[in-house]
């Protein structure tokens, strides 16, 4: 019997020596792991790329857009859905729906530590005002769609709270719930959501109208709710696209996109709608018709300056149907003064890829990735104060997709 206890005892020692030796070895780069780029090296930038093989990977630049190195994705299914600030990454592993937290490192992104959520399916977060807080929303399939609520402490990268958010999963027979935006205001959680309906095989289209609901953020009991029917399809996955900003003033500004891309109601136009700060509802005064300016419809919207935002448009003309949109080089820029409601086209290239997180502000300078006709892959800047734009850094040669560009410094 003694000997039962004593093997026992040292078969459980050596397991847990093992568990302990891995998970520290995990945390540690092995002696003979690759580098991607020299450790005095420090990456400003980085571009998610698609390459000509459908690979999928990174290229970090320098603070001047001279030196950079290809880091490859941790994993297959790392995707360009990720959230990035202040030098983390966080995205899903699809295969077990775990939220990792990674940083970057001359061995590429090493993973930090994980959250288990519901599913990979984030279709919006948003920022606890300019905490470390982060707040996720995820639409559950798989049965009447419901939405998740998360809060996370992103220190100790903690779970604080997981809720599920009274949100209806059906109105009539539009049953595909999305969540469009999301806010955090005044200790409110303030949402725009809408419904979409299969018709046929593979089609789909939108309700006319679109939801925003205020809720207690302690609670998440529902406040009020305001339905709009001048567009369709508010927001998107900001995962994956920006789709609203805010002035200095507080005042909120934010995108529909009811265009075929994603609400596919496209006899509704593409506009820009404002939340006055201070004010309970969206502002139902103003509206300004994107599709009406340009005769088009647009998907994307990032802030250029206090009141002018940059937005990427479609263009009707090049494009056959659905299943060509992505391929085509069809997507024109235009400068947007959400005051004097004016727009400008920018002198750029024709772009392609139907949704791209591809434009950055910093330092008084814009940068825009496009993917030309001549089969370039550039990284374009405007400048702000001049109006001049100016071709700053092309991307490898086996490049198909500039997806996005994210500044990689801590602030």
């Amino acid at each position: 019997m003694q000997f039962f206890v004593t093997f026992s005892v040292r078969f459980f020692a050596a397991v847990l020596g093992l568990v302990c030796l891995y998970f520290l070895s995990a945390c540690q780069p092995p002696k003979d792991s690759k580098t991607y780029f020299p450790a005095d090296f420090n990456p400003a930038y980085s571009l998610y790329l698609i390459y000509e093989d459908g690979e999928m990977g990174f290229l970090v630049a320098d603070s001047l857009w001279q030196k950079s190195y290809t880091v490859p994705v941790p994993y297959p299914q790392f995707t360009r859905e990720f959230i990035h600030r202040k030098g983390f990454f966080y995205h899903v592993n699809p295969q077990n729906n775990y939220l990792i937290q990674s940083k970057l490192s001359p061995e590429g992104l090493r993973s930090l530590d994980s959250i288990p959520l519901v599913n990979n399916n984030i279709e919006s977060f948003a920022w606890k005002n300019d905490t470390d807080t982060l707040l996720l929303l995820n639409v559950q399939k798989g049965g009447p769609d419901s939405c998740w609520f998360y809060e996370i402490d992103t220190k100790p990268f903690a779970l604080v709270r997981k809720q599920h958010v009274p949100i209806p999963s059906a109105v009539e027979d539009y049953n595909l719930l999305s969540i469009g935006l999301s806010r955090f205001q005044h200790n409110e959680l303030w949402i725009a959501y809408t419904y979409s309906k299969f018709v046929g095989m593979h089609d789909y289209t939108t309700v006319d109208t679109m939801y925003y609901a205020t809720f207690d953020f302690q609670t998440l009991t529902q406040k009020k709710i305001q339905k709009d029917s001048r567009s369709a399809y508010p927001g998107g996955i900001n995962t994956v696209q920006s789709y609203d900003m805010e002035l200095k003033n507080g005042d909120y500004y934010f995108m529909s996109c009811p265009g075929i891309a994603l609400g596919n109601a496209p006899d509704m136009p593409t506009a820009v709608f404002r939340r006055e700060n201070g004010q309970d509802m969206v502002d139902t005064q103003y509206m300004l018709n994107i599709s009406e300016h340009i005769g088009n419809h647009a998907y994307g919207l990032w802030q250029v300056a206090d009141n002018q935002v940059v937005i990427r448009s479609e263009r009707k003309d090049k494009y056959d149907d659905f299943a060509n949109h992505h391929a085509v080089y069809q997507f024109d820029y235009y400068l947007v003064d959400l005051i004097k409601e004016s727009l400008e086209h920018l002198d750029l290239p024709l772009d392609k890829g139907t949704r791209k997180e591809n434009v950055l502000v910093r330092d008084g300078k814009m940068y825009i990735g496009i993917d030309d006709e001549q089969n370039r892959h550039l990284v374009w800047q405007y400048e702000i104060s001049t109006g001049k734009i100016s071709p700053v850094f092309e991307s490898v040669k086996n490049t198909s997709y500039i997806l996005r560009i994210d500044w990689l410094g801590m602030d």
